[in-house]
């Protein structure tokens, strides 16, 4: 069958045969393979043969625009996979054809410029920038536009140049909470981070349900990001979450989610600023059985010994007895922590003991802490490496007492 020898000599690069082959009169030259319906244009724009692209294109009987019918790519265009294969070559030859649809779209709604955004193809992404037919802004079906992909992924290059074009907008979130900036943020890709907070018109507070960038830095363990962000005084640093359609985690600062997640550097980080509400409660999805907590009392119903240390040595005003709706305190839940473990153990030898031992060590310091607050206070931060500091404390209190 000639449709298929056509077809495999595109798959394969053949230019001499499809040559041969494409003087039969008779030929389909949109034959498409039995599994995802693809045409021998497809597949010579698919894999970068050049020289067949623009056999076939000499060709009437070709349809240029036949998409793939089946697949997570279906109803991606031979004019799409140049594209997103990155050769340039076959798209500047396609931009030339009046017959190419440069703006079809997959099913799923990603276009020819989204895919060269987020493949990173710099080179494409200005030859379709530059064609005033082509629409830089066209959404996904789920609100995503290729600005925010190239923030996401981190292709500085492409977010400059589409900076620069009044057509674009830059704060434009999607359906996922996220803005460009705060897929920046998240992603941890921290140039892009450094240029859009130098561009005015971008609103680093923005997001569609309250998680600020700040908030998802926090979360995400990204702490350059949380470093540059704490130095801009339009930063928010106690904005919460406010899910609209999920109260699971309402009213969610972003230190509590860095204890919550045990973001230790970043805690230090939010524990030395005084913006810093370190008290304020929040609602945790996986705590099912309480209302709002506090901070603290994550950290301690968590086991996160070193945050806790971290709390009891930082000098600030910690809400150590804020109870949560059952009326239990945080070295409560400690406790009754470590007794639940130490049942569990007794019954698994295979089990660890750490936790365990977390448990004991938090309910210890904070009896500790309870008794006498301010020789903790000290000890810890001896422990901690406030050493230094320290030692001249107590040679200026010895040598001024006598």
């Amino acid at each position: 069958m000639e449709e298929q020898q056509l077809w495999e000599a595109c798959f394969d690069g053949k230019v001499d045969y499809v040559q041969k082959l494409l003087e039969n009169p008779q030929i389909n030259t949109n034959w498409q393979d039995f599994g995802l319906k693809r045409t021998s244009f497809y597949v010579a724009c698919f894999f970068g043969h050049l020289g067949i692209v623009k056999l076939l294109l000499n060709d009437n009987r070709i349809d240029v625009n036949k998409a793939l019918e089946f697949g997570l790519e279906s109803g991606a265009t031979p004019f799409y996979v140049a594209c997103e294969g990155g050769h340039i070559e076959i798209v500047k030859l396609l931009l030339n054809d009046e017959r190419v649809d440069i703006n079809k779209a997959k099913n799923d709604g990603v276009t020819p410029f989204y895919i060269a955004c987020q493949e990173g193809h710099i080179e494409i992404v200005k030859l379709l920038f530059n064609d005033k037919r082509v629409d830089i802004n066209t959404a996904l079906n789920i609100d995503l536009v290729p600005f925010w992909i190239a923030c996401y992924k981190g292709h500085i290059e492409i977010v400059k140049l589409l900076l620069n074009d009044e057509r674009v907008d830059i704060n434009n979130p999607t359906n996922d909470v996220s803005t460009p900036f705060c897929a920046a943020c998240e992603n941890g890709h921290i140039e892009i981070v450094k240029l859009l907070l130098n561009d005015e018109r971008v609103d680093i507070n923005k997001t569609r349900d309250g998680t600020t960038p700040f908030f998802i830095a926090c979360c995400n363990g990204r702490i350059e990001i949380v470093k540059l962000l704490l130095n801009d005084e339009r930063i928010d640093v106690n904005k919460g979450t406010n899910f609209v359609n999920d109260q699971a985690n309402e009213g969610t600062t972003p230190f509590y989610i860095a204890c919550d997640q045990r973001r230790l550097e970043i805690v230090q980080l939010l524990l030395n600023d005084e913006r810093v509400d370190i008290n304020k409660a929040g609602k945790n999805f996986e705590m099912d059985d309480v209302d709002k907590v506090t901070p603290f009392y994550v950290a301690c119903r968590r086991g996160y010994i070193e945050i806790v240390k971290e709390f009891l040595s930082s000098g600030r005003e910690v809400n150590v007895n804020a109870k949560d709706n059952k009326g239990r305190t945080a070295i409560d839940v400690a406790r009754e922590s470590a007794i639940d473990i130490a049942r569990e153990n007794a019954t698994d030898i295979e089990s660890d003991s750490w936790i365990q031992n977390n448990f004991v060590d938090i309910v210890e310091l904070l009896e500790s802490f309870e008794t006498n607050p301010n020789e903790t206070r000290l000890k810890l931060r001896l422990q901690l490496g406030f050493a230094g500091i320290l030692l001249i404390y107590f040679f200026f209190f010895s040598f001024f007492s006598f």
